[in-house]
C-alpha cells in the first residue's frame, strides 16, 4: 500500500513539475513579448511625440510659400502688364514716326 501511495504521490509531483515548468516557459515567452512590446512603445512615443512639433512647422512653411507665391504671381502679373504697355508703346512710337499717306 505504501508503495503505491508513494508512487502515487510521484506521479502526481511529475505532472505539477511538468506543469510548472510549461507556465514557466510561457511566462518567460510573454516577458519577451513584454519587452518588445515596451521597446516598441518607447520608439512610437519618440517619434509621435516629436511629430506635432514637426507638422506645425511644416504646416508654417507651406503657408509662407503659399503667400510667397501669391506675391510673386502678383508682381508677374504687375510686369506682364507693364511689358503690355510697353510693347503699346513701341508700337504706338513706330507708328508716329511712318509718314501718312
Amino acid at each position: 500500500m505504501l508503495t503505491a501511495v508513494v508512487i502515487i504521490n510521484l506521479m502526481i509531483s511529475l505532472v505539477c513539475f511538468y506543469i510548472a515548468a510549461k507556465v514557466w516557459k510561457i511566462r518567460r515567452t510573454i516577458a519577451r513579448f513584454e519587452f518588445r512590446i515596451a521597446a516598441i512603445e518607447r520608439c512610437s512615443r519618440n517619434v509621435l511625440g516629436k511629430s506635432p512639433d514637426f507638422l506645425a512647422k511644416r504646416q508654417q512653411s507651406a503657408h509662407q510659400l503659399r503667400r510667397n507665391y501669391q506675391q510673386l504671381e502678383l508682381q508677374l502679373q504687375q510686369v506682364q502688364q507693364l511689358l503690355g504697355l510697353l510693347g503699346l508703346g513701341r508700337t504706338l512710337w513706330l507708328r508716329r514716326d511712318r509718314p501718312l499717306r
